[in-house]
């Protein structure tokens, strides 16, 4: 069974309008840099880096670190590989599930409208 452990190393929110409020209607745009750092035969470790800036731009969301998948070889592919050119690969939905209640947190206290928990769509 596959094993997957996200750590958050750097976090950034920056709130980019005055005006913005946490009941307007936002939009956002997703930014992602996944990069292999380590590999053994037990192991794979991806540096991650996430982008999430709101359209009208109300607020900037940068969350970085390292999400390390343990499994068999099968399963690892698996889930660093993109199911069809319209889903991203699971590995990138399980990171921002992961790291969504702290870009959840950030944006109330920012005062700006949250990111939608399903932004990347779960593959089948």
């Amino acid at each position: 069974m596959l094993e997957v452990v996200v750590l958050i190393e750097d976090v950034d929110a920056v709130r980019l309008s005055d005006k913005a409020n946490e009941n307007e209607n936002s939009n956002y745009s997703l930014n992602v840099s996944l990069a292999e750092k380590d590999r053994s035969t037990e192991h794979l470790v991806l540096n991650y880096s996430l982008e999430l800036t709101s359209q009208p731009p109300m607020a900037r969301f940068k969350v970085s670190g390292s999400a390390t998948l343990s499994g068999s070889k099968d399963e690892v592919k698996q889930a660093i590989t993109a199911p069809d050119d319209t889903r991203p690969p699971p590995i990138l939905v399980m990171i921002y599930e992961r790291i969504y209640s702290t870009i959840y947190v950030l944006a109330g206290a920012l005062k700006v409208p949250q990111p939608l928990p399903n932004l990347l769509k779960k593959s089948s």
